[in-house]
């Protein structure tokens, strides 16, 4: 994807969230287990990194922020979002601010993303922007982790798994794909499309191949360790699950465009789970997320 075509493809559906939104995406959209930060921290500091200042750029309501910024002497978090900004700060004094290692709260700020670099979701952002930003603003051995999901799935134990899965993959990649924005499609690719510093004309200097690793769990419907999702298994409701999904920017886009079958029988995400219901033949399900991780060094 080139520079002007993610310009066209920004991103509005999370930044125009009101304050109820904003919350209930944090509530759905939950934290990340610290398997997934301890592989992050660990690639870190093997290779000389500092821990002075952590960077969450589009960190929406902070849910990634409160666990890594306990490592860090001090911790920001940057989204364009103001709800989702006050959503972030009411969390944290809803958990007695959450604190660095220095004792200092996490300070939540709005902002674009190109504008700040550190830690980044990279499928929204104009990547050209941000790999030349970064190399502009981090000193030697400081990290970028890039991470998403690729993939949501049900686990291969669940009765009917594959016809649960079937009747999942129809609603998320058929009915919901004309509604996709590039973005989502990087992000459901497992980043393999990623623009990476070296892939522009000319490349980005500031960052090699060699300090380039890339992590991979879960992909292509297939358990790493055959046995467990690498975030966990997660016990859902239907009706939970569902509104999980509801708060997807694709579903977002479909609704806008079918304001009229909103909530009803053909509301795409009623429909959809209504099959997934009848393919599952019950109320609970156990799913997961495949997860891809890309972390670069700066040279």
């Amino acid at each position: 994807m080139t520079s002007s075509e993610q310009k066209q493809a920004e991103e509005q559906t999370f930044r125009n969230y009101v304050p109820s939104q904003a919350k209930t995406y944090s509530v759905n959209r939950g934290s990340y287990y610290e398997n997934l930060f301890k592989v992050i921290l660990e690639h870190h500091e093997s290779a000389g990194g500092t821990f002075g200042t952590l960077l969450d750029i589009g960190c929406g309501p902070g849910n990634s922020n409160w666990p890594l910024a306990k490592h860090f002497a001090t911790a920001y978090g940057i989204d364009p979002s103001l709800d989702m900004i006050d959503a972030a700060k009411g969390i944290g004094a809803e958990a007695g601010e959450a604190e660095t290692t220095t004792g200092k709260p996490i300070e939540f700020i709005e902002g674009k993303a190109e504008n700040f670099i550190d830690h980044v979701w990279a499928h929204w952002f104009d990547m050209q922007r941000c790999w030349t930003s970064a190399a502009q603003v981090l000193h030697k051995g400081e990290t970028i982790a890039l991470w998403g999901s690729a993939s949501q799935f049900c686990h291969p134990s669940i009765p009917n798994a594959a016809c649960v899965q079937e009747a999942l993959f129809k609603l998320m990649r058929e009915d919901l794909a004309p509604y996709e924005l590039p973005g989502s499609r990087l992000a459901r690719g497992g980043y393999d499309n990623l623009p990476l510093p070296w892939s522009f004309d000319p490349p980005i200097e500031g960052f090699s191949r060699d300090g380039f690793t890339r992590h991979d769990w879960d992909r292509n419907e297939v358990l790493s360790d055959g046995e467990h999702f690498f975030l966990g298994d997660h016990h859902v409701t239907l009706a939970r699950y569902q509104e999980a999904v509801n708060m997807g920017n694709t579903v977002t886009k479909w609704r806008e465009a079918h304001p009229q079958l909103v909530g009803a029988d053909e509301d795409v995400v009623v429909e959809g789970f209504r099959r997934i219901g009848e393919a599952l033949g019950g109320d609970e399900l156990v799913v997961g997320a495949s997860y891809s991780l890309l972390l670069l060094k700066r040279d």
